[in-house]
């Protein structure tokens, strides 16, 4: 539990930072370089701690999941912004922070955010539960809270893609969903600068 509540800090430190700089409280060469500090750490604690542990499968079959994930999520996006038109709390806020700090602020912050989310929700706190109606269940409403959804729409996109997430992570391992989940960013870091 405790390092569940850890990684959980972990992702709130990598807002604090982005926040610190936006406030005009650390400069962008300290920000970048605490950026990859907690990244480094992070990949430290996965590495020696064995955090993530691979299952036994082909490149393959990660890739096929993934690709099928990554239609699923953009497709279900796409979908709900068409239903309920609207841009969610964190999207604004994604968005907002996009525009006001360097691009490489931005990439770092989202790396971050991925990997950190998925170790804890589809990793340490997965580990936790029981079944995998439960694990994907509460992962994916855990995640949807996680985003601060503010109407239908927002809980609807952000509970599909935690689901997404969950499905591609009992499919295969929880380093095949960070990588999901890293492309996810990617996209978003993409369309925020369009």
């Amino acid at each position: 539990m405790i390092r569940i509540v850890m990684f959980y800090l972990a992702i709130q430190l990598n807002g604090l930072l982005v926040s610190l700089y936006l406030h005009d409280y650390m400069t962008i060469k300290v920000l970048i370089l605490l950026q990859l500090i907690l990244f480094g750490v992070t990949c430290l604690e996965i590495k020696h701690l064995k955090t993530v542990q691979a299952k036994n499968m082909t490149l393959r079959s990660r890739l096929i999941f993934g690709a099928l994930g990554f239609v699923c999520m953009v497709s279900v996006a796409l979908l709900i912004s068409f239903l309920f038109p609207f841009q969610t709390k964190n999207q604004a806020v994604l968005v907002g922070v996009g525009k006001q700090v360097p691009h490489l602020i931005f990439l770092l912050f989202l790396v971050n955010a991925s990997v950190l989310e998925e170790v804890v929700y589809r990793q340490l706190l997965w580990e936790k539960l029981t079944s995998p109606f439960v694990q994907i269940g509460v992962t994916s409403f855990l995640f949807a809270l996680a985003h601060g959804p503010i109407q239908f729409g927002s809980w609807l996109i952000y509970s599909c893609l935690g689901l997404t997430l969950a499905v591609v992570r009992l499919k295969t391992d929880c380093m095949t969903a960070i990588a999901l989940h890293l492309l996810w960013n990617s996209l978003v870091y993409v369309l925020t600068f369009l």
